[in-house]
């Protein structure tokens, strides 16, 4: 690879775009909300932000794609924020109910994430009935509502609440982004940068064994970038920077970013930095070790030799 196409991927790394997010589902959202409020008040690589929309403190649309079982499987990446103050008592029992319920006592806010400003929108409203006393902090009440509301999909009906506008007509039933036909086939798919291997059971249903994929190769061969021909270099080169990857040598240190080189520094170990950090300085120095065992030409370039941390 020249060094110019080097250099305009790292540069297309950086600048914040869609084109970095790693799920379709959040980019199809998230777009979807910037058809009917505008450009994000905040965006990068890994969310986009909008103040005071739709009846919500904050709209925080996030390049994530959560698996949550409650009441059945589906994925979140959606939040939403307003201002409640929720009493000490009754935050361990709105947590039972369930953990899409954000309390944040010393911003006096509750959000609540899920797939849909709908989904929010019943989340938080359960919360203002519970510190209100109109209703018990149950999870079956909970989970209860958000049946009524996927009913009232399937029926044709749309959701409304007095306190949501819901100017995105994200409630209404023939919206894309929340019918119980797109809840279902989420969970019979793998998301991005996964592959399937066989099928599990989960929440009582069967779903594939989504693995994370091990084509990824990243090697830095003291200053050289490594990759294997079949990998989507792209790809490779957003997360590598993701990561933050660093070196180390056998006596443990941590010199710096991957890809780099310090006179005389010999053949360096190269990890993601939480994990480096997190393995501590022994374990870095038997590792560090281990690779120059394994693989002891400093200068030596071509296909990455992987030794095991």
């Amino acid at each position: 690879m020249k060094l110019r196409q080097l250099i305009n991927l790292i540069e297309k790394a950086d600048t914040p775009s869609y084109d970095n997010w790693d799920h379709e589902e959040a980019v199809s959202y998230s777009q979807y909300l910037e058809k009917h409020f505008g450009a994000p008040d905040e965006f990068t690589n890994e969310q986009a932000v909008w103040h005071g929309i739709d009846g919500f403190k904050r709209v925080v649309c996030r390049d994530e794609y959560i698996l949550h079982g409650s009441p059945k499987p589906h994925y979140d990446f959606v939040y939403s924020y307003i201002d409640l103050e929720v009493p000490e008592e009754l935050s361990d029992e709105l947590a039972k109910c369930s953990g899409s319920i954000l309390i944040d006592h010393l911003k006096n806010e509750v959000g609540a994430r899920c797939g849909s400003l709908t989904a929010n929108a019943v989340t938080l409203n359960f919360c203002l009935d519970v510190t209100s006393g109109r209703t018990q902090p149950v999870k079956e009440e909970y989970e209860s509502r958000i049946i009524s509301m996927k009913k009232m999909f399937a029926d044709g009906e749309k959701f409304e609440l007095d306190w949501w506008p819901d100017e995105s007509g994200d409630a209404d039933p023939k919206n894309p982004y929340y019918t119980e036909s797109y809840i279902t086939a989420e969970g019979t798919r793998c998301w991005k940068g996964y592959e399937k291997k066989g099928m599990k059971t989960m929440f009582g249903k069967r779903v594939p064994n989504c693995v994370k994929r091990e084509h990824v190769d990243y090697c830095i061969n003291c200053g050289d970038l490594v990759f294997s021909e079949e990998m989507n270099l792209h790809e490779d080169l957003k997360k590598w920077f993701k990561q933050k990857w660093v070196r180390f040598g056998p006596d443990g240190k941590i010199r710096g970013s991957c890809g780099g080189k310090s006179e005389g520094e010999g053949k360096p170990k190269c990890l993601p930095a939480s994990k480096a950090y997190a393995m501590g300085k022994k374990k870095r120095k038997t590792s560090a070790a281990r690779k120059r065992r394994k693989d002891p030409n400093a200068d030596r370039r071509g296909k990455a030799k992987n030794v095991k941390t």
